[in-house]
């Protein structure tokens, strides 16, 4: 399960032969998922070696040319596929269907994910258990560095501990496939037996398998989704609902759902409480911010 995204991708793309072209949305189909057309976009963006990984070759899908990643911009764009025999005229590429490449050598890893959640997902559980403590997490990012604030508070939102943590992602953005970016490193660097808030869904995700839920099956440890911006389901009062069952609650503008190792109603009381006294992720962001701030400062 644990993928470096940039590198697959960049291998596809040195899949496109001289005198071809692709689109974003070809390229999302072949990593499994079209939703993943604008990560696509990204990672062409961020491509380290072009020419080598030729993303002149990446083009919209009304043969339109789209962006280019170089000082010379969409020029340089069209004079490297003027160069390999693409006839461009007015932006856009002429014979486009004829010299279209759709035939990638492809796992579709993200469709490989998707077919491990079920198999995880099978693992929440919605009981209660008992934990050490209460940690907070966010993270701040600055290209492809993330640095992870774990914030270790009691009941009353009071700062016990902190721990401080970067890393260089290998996954880039993917609407609900965020447990693939951040979920990752969460794993990789807590250990311990606490309950953990996670900026994210729990079981409140198109697939039931949240950010929130993917770290609480993995390491086996309670875990708390909230997120601050809604991506699934049906708010009626302080519910949110996927049909007729429960996901998550609604609190001061604020989308709880439980992970896993903890249940729906202990979710609701522990959130309550401590939003009485602020928002710990919140809190954990300034953290992640500040721990950013002072390591490009050290740079």
């Amino acid at each position: 399960m644990d993928i470096d995204l940039y590198s697959y991708f960049y291998d596809l793309v040195k899949q496109i032969p001289k005198g071809m072209v692709t689109t974003y949305k070809e390229l999302a189909l072949a990593l499994g998922d079209q939703i993943a057309s604008r990560a696509v976009g990204q990672m062409l963006a961020e491509n380290p070696t072009p020419i080598i990984v030729p993303c002149h070759r990446v083009i919209k899908s009304d043969g339109t040319l789209g962006g280019y990643n170089h000082p010379f911009g969409t020029n340089k764009k069209i004079e490297l596929l003027e160069s390999e025999g693409i006839k461009i005229k007015n932006g856009v590429v002429e014979n486009f269907n004829e010299i279209i490449f759709k035939d990638f050598k492809t796992e579709f890893p993200l469709k490989k994910l998707r077919n491990d959640e079920q198999i995880l997902k099978e693992k929440i559980s919605l009981n209660d258990v008992n934990y050490d403590g209460i940690v907070a997490i966010d993270g701040s990012y600055n290209g492809r560095t993330i640095y992870l604030s774990f914030v270790k508070i009691d009941e009353n939102l009071k700062i016990l501990d902190i721990k401080n943590y970067k890393d260089i992602v290998n996954f880039p953005y993917i609407p609900t496939y965020f447990s693939y970016r951040e979920g990752k490193e969460i794993i990789k660097f807590y250990d311990g037996n606490d309950l953990l808030l996670i900026d994210g869904n729990g079981i409140m995700h198109p697939r039931g398998f949240g950010l929130a839920s993917f770290v609480g099956v993995i390491k086996n440890i309670p875990t708390i989704g909230i997120a601050k911006s809604h991506l699934f389901g049906d708010i009626f009062n302080d519910k949110i609902l996927s049909g007729n069952a429960q996901i998550g609650w609604y609190i001061q503008n604020r989308y709880i759902s439980p992970g896993s190792n903890i249940s729906m109603e202990s979710s609701f009381i522990l959130i309550k409480k401590l939003f009485k006294k602020g928002d710990p992720i919140k809190l954990a962001h300034i953290y992640a911010n500040r721990f950013m701030e002072s390591e490009q400062q050290r740079q």
